[in-house]
């Protein structure tokens, strides 16, 4: 199934601890947490208050002749100076490319208020310019503010522009039509063909991928059917049923795909991929707004079963076979990727594990509902309340073998489900575990000082003095005794074992 593969990666260079790639991503910048960490303390907009807020402490002391805050502005100053210094230092350390950050025209700016800010206040520099000169220095840390105001003016405007990206062309609707023999394809139609086709009364499948509104408009208008009823705008959000609409029966199905995580912000997805079967007398029409190849993944299968039941039956019993089929390999995939999970060492576990698993639950609980419907769908058409040409006895028994599929199915997604939560409640007691531990370790850490507390309390009170005058090594010697003894009982309790 495209997008299921199974895979893993590594967490380090020798290879030997792996981890199911559907919780860990390898990190391609190992500095970019750190990056944003700082980036979120040291924002540009912080910066630029800073530098603001720098113009009051240079320019003040040049109008007004304020000597009791002489040194309160130079602190300030020297605060402010450091803040610049370490904002560039640790961007331009934690930057993804230390070399473009350099050579950025902003970052050049900052480095040479920075180096210019510096300079202000090494000694011979402050010995030699006493005057003019360190004026002139503090003056230049001025461009600071336009500089930071600048670059986040300039941020903004790459984003807003990233933001307003053109969007991808859609792929063009693809028409395809085969009849009875099953093995004459017919590609590349024209709508002007699909009126033809359905205008006879000619046993025939019509599949039409990447349908848009406009398709579905003119779909509709043919087959005189209201454009709501094909559902083209939710089709990837309804669960799997079925609606009669005139002498038309309208099969909504969900097929789906594994979508692994390919950076560390994301999560593991399964993706819905909604199409739609019209059966109509001898005629079936499949739509789906994806490139889904029904012909691809279904039309061998059909051509095995032709010779067992009609045109329209078995077209139909190979689109919902090869839906079942899909449904597997996905719960397949996802019971490898738990138990991959349940193997891995929890000190390896990525630190939001909770908040994935607890996701990863959820997605699994959407499909198990999309495939209880299913299941639901399958008896409509073993009740034969489904209109198919050439449905008897025999097809009937396959649909029910089909629904009896589904039900095994449906055991191993109960499974899935119950191990993710297995894994939740595990890991949630595990933590429960070392956090009651440490908690332990603390309650005989303080056990244990409340006594040297007390006594050297007492001590300064002078209330061990008198009567008894005691040395100091009989208090220490008392006092190792007495904790020695406190030490073994909480080992023998149990508190401190690993």
């Amino acid at each position: 199934m495209p997008g299921a593969g199974r895979g893993t990666a590594d967490i380090d260079d020798s290879g030997d601890d792996v981890l199911p790639r559907s919780i860990f991503v390898p990190s391609e910048d190992p500095r970019k947490e750190w990056r944003e960490t700082v980036g979120t303390i040291l924002s540009d907009k912080f910066m630029a208050f800073l530098s603001i807020l720098l113009l009051p402490i240079i320019l003040i002391p040049l109008f007004i002749s304020l000597p009791a805050y002489t040194g309160f502005f130079d602190i300030c100053d020297a605060t402010i100076v450091i803040f610049f210094i370490v904002e560039y230092f640790s961007k331009l350390y934690l930057a993804k490319s230390r070399w473009d950050f350099f050579r950025s025209p902003w970052h050049i700016v900052d480095l040479i208020v920075v180096v210019l800010s510096i300079l202000s206040y090494l000694p011979l520099v402050v010995l030699q310019g006493r005057g003019s000169t360190a004026l002139l220095l503090r003056l230049l840390r001025l461009p600071r503010a336009i500089a930071v105001g600048g670059r986040t003016a300039g941020s903004r405007i790459k984003t807003n522009a990233t933001e307003t990206v053109s969007e991808t062309k859609r792929a063009p609707t693809v028409i395809r039509q085969v009849g009875t023999d099953l093995t004459t394809e017919h590609e590349r139609l024209t709508w002007d063909d699909v009126k033809a086709h359905l205008a006879t009364k000619e046993p025939e499948w019509i599949d039409i991928h990447n349908i848009n509104e406009e398709g579905v408009l003119k779909l509709s208008a043919m087959l005189s059917v209201p454009p709501r009823h094909f559902k083209i705008d939710r089709v990837d959000e309804v669960v799997p049923h079925i609606d009669f609409v005139q002498q038309m029966s309208f099969i909504f199905l969900q097929s789906g795909e594994i979508q692994y995580p390919e950076r560390q912000e994301h999560f593991l997805r399964i993706s819905r991929l909604g199409e739609t079967i019209i059966t109509w007398g001898p005629k079936i029409i499949s739509t789906s707004p994806h490139g889904i190849d029904m012909f691809e993944r279904t039309l061998t299968d059909i051509r095995a079963h032709r010779g067992e039941y009609s045109f329209t039956v078995s077209v139909l019993y190979g689109i919902l076979d090869a839906t079942l089929r899909e449904y597997r390999a996905l719960f397949s995939e996802m019971e490898y990727e738990i138990s991959g999970i349940g193997r891995t060492p929890r000190s390896k576990l990525p630190k939001d594990f909770l908040r994935r698993m607890y996701d990863m639950n959820r997605q699994v609980a959407r499909l198990l509902a999309n495939l209880i419907h299913f299941k639901e769908l399958l008896g409509v058409a073993i009740s034969r309340r489904l209109p198919v040409e050439g449905f008897d006895d025999e097809a009937k028994e396959a649909f029910r073998r089909l629904q009896d599929e589904t039900s095994y199915l449906n055991e191993i997604a109960d499974e899935v489900v119950e191990s993710i939560q297995t894994l939740i409640d595990i890991y949630i007691n595990q933590s429960s575990f070392e956090t009651n531990r440490i908690l332990k370790i603390l309650a005989v850490i303080s056990a244990l000082s409340i006594i040297p507390a007390v006594v050297t309390g007492l001590l300064g009170t002078n209330l061990l003095g008198q009567p008894y005058p005691l040395h100091i090594w009989e208090l220490v010697l008392v006092l190792s005794i007495t904790l020695s003894f406190i030490f073994y009982c909480f080992i023998k309790l149990g508190w401190l074992k690993a």
